[in-house]
């Protein structure tokens, strides 16, 4: 790897990033206790039922998603009339969501053959609601690089909600616990934020221009792209069980779990840090080694769960989800082939040019709908899998060239930054297939699970330094982290 993919982050947006990423992680974990625990209670046909009436949520709200807190980050200075126009958008945001869910219930109910539906849908419609309502001064805290609070926030939302569902699953052992975690995350995050970040609402649409530029592109880029994200599951239910398409969802929700807890977290993080990259002529290095950094971190963990996707399933989920297990490793090899994609949004948004996200998605469209319609209707889940492999393709291949086109950084930079991720994994792909050869899963699971994971953590971190040491130990997420390490070893 050149030393051209190096240009490191400062010290600053790294620290700010390990906070926002290890609180996302946090808040992870929380999922993941709360997930073991419901799957021992529910079976997957609540799952299935749960995520059925969740599908067209997910798409109302990508839709109508503002972003409001990437527009106040942009802006020179945030005035007291800034926020209230966010707080005002967030407010009409959130009771269009709601009224078009409750419009929409009745007929998602008969399209799916189930009345139980139309009160889900109207239960989960106040979910993205109360998000929209979150105290917009706490971007402040994002600006000056400070994601301690907003960590605390997600995670206090977190805990009452994994109480909330697991108290309901355990009395009742009723899907509503699914539905009540999910509620009740956005509302106790709204109600805490006013406390963080204090401000009396008032109702003003005066700074409307300061957001319609970024908002109007990302409503053609989020329409085209919640129909990308769940074309499959508006199709799955419609050709296979509620059982099969739980197992689809469980499988779906654990392989967008390093998204959620790694690359959304670091969104903010990095525009800062190519805000700053843009002012002093470094763009193209901030986004070659940033994008090193990220799938340096984020590979060995798709490759982890494609390799193991069995004994991952029966370890988080139990042995009564075992059928998952395949779906888990596709959807991995899915999310592996999209990793050089990931750091293209907050690029374009800080670079204005967020059309060229309208313009990815209108390709990944053009490729993943075929594939889902045809793959779903013939091979069921399988072919929903696939059609996820190929709308990574080619949601890749068309970020490397929109990144070319608008930062002017060659698709061989972009995938020279993924050299050092790649030489490493290898050896150690290999030894967790070695691992699960030799080690007994069947009598010894956690033991052989912890075992193997340890191990495949180990080989692979020395493979990085090693990798990083013959580059000639360029800056990126290697530099920092032996910087951080060494402060700390040198304090003691």
């Amino acid at each position: 790897m050149t030393q051209a993919t190096g240009a490191p982050l400062t010290d600053r947006t790294i620290h700010a990033g390990l906070w926002t990423i290890g609180a996302r992680l946090a808040s992870r974990v929380v999922d993941f206790l709360t997930l073991l625990v419901l799957a021992r209670f529910l079976g997957p046909a609540d799952f299935g039922l749960v995520a059925t009436a969740m599908t067209l949520i997910f798409i109302v709200e990508a839709v109508l998603e503002l972003p409001l807190s990437s527009a106040l980050l942009r802006m020179p200075e945030m005035t007291p009339r800034a926020f209230e126009t966010a707080f005002t958008l967030g407010l009409l945001r959130g009771l269009l969501v709601a009224g078009v869910m409750a419009a929409l219930a009745w007929p998602i109910a008969r399209i799916y053959g189930d009345d139980r539906l139309v009160l889900l849908v109207c239960t989960l419609a106040l979910a993205p609601a109360t998000r929209g309502l979150i105290s917009p001064q706490m971007i402040l805290f994002e600006k000056a690089l400070d994601f301690r609070r907003k960590g605390a926030l997600e995670l206090i939302g977190k805990m009452v909600a994994a109480t909330i569902a697991i108290g309901t699953a355990v009395t009742t052992g009723s899907y509503w616990a699914v539905a009540a975690g999910t509620v009740a995350t956005p509302t106790v995050m709204m109600i805490c934020s006013y406390f963080m970040a204090p401000m009396r609402p008032r109702l003003t649409l005066a700074d409307w221009p300061l957001f319609s530029d970024l908002i109007g592109w990302n409503f053609v880029s989020q329409t085209i792209a919640a129909i990308n994200w769940q074309i499959d599951r508006i199709l799955l239910p419609r050709f296979t069980d509620v059982a099969s398409f739980g197992r689809f969802a469980a499988a779906n929700d654990l392989s967008q779990l390093p998204h959620q807890a790694v690359i959304a977290p670091a969104s903010a993080p990095l525009m800062a840090a190519f805000v700053s990259a843009r002012d002093n002529g470094r763009i193209q290095q901030a986004y070659l080694s940033s994008s090193g950094s990220l799938i340096l971190v984020l590979m060995p963990v798709y490759v982890f769960m494609a390799l193991l996707s069995g004994p991952v399933i029966r370890v988080l989920l139990g042995p009564n989800w075992e059928g998952a297990s395949p779906i888990l490793a596709g959807l991995a090899i899915a999310s592996l082939l999209g990793l050089p994609s990931t750091t293209m949004p907050p690029l374009v948004m800080v670079l204005n040019k967020s059309r060229s996200l309208a313009v990815r998605s209108v390709i990944e469209l053009i490729v993943r709908v075929p594939l889902s319609l045809i793959g779903v209707t013939f091979f069921g889940v399988a072919g929903a899998v696939i059609a996820r492999a190929g709308g990574s393709i080619a949601v890749s291949v068309s970020s490397m060239a929109l990144v070319r086109s608008v930062a002017g950084v060659s698709m061989l930079d972009q995938l020279r930054a993924m050299m050092r991720p790649v030489a490493s994994i290898l050896p150690g792909g290999l030894v967790l297939m070695l691992c699960k050869h030799w080690m007994d899963f069947e009598q010894h699971l956690y033991l052989s699970f912890i075992a193997s994971g340890l191990l495949f953590c180990a080989s692979y971190a020395i493979f990085v330094l090693i990798f990083w040491v013959l580059a000639g130990r360029p800056g990126g997420i290697e530099a920092s982290a032996v910087r951080i390490l060494s402060k700390i070893f040198l304090r003691k």
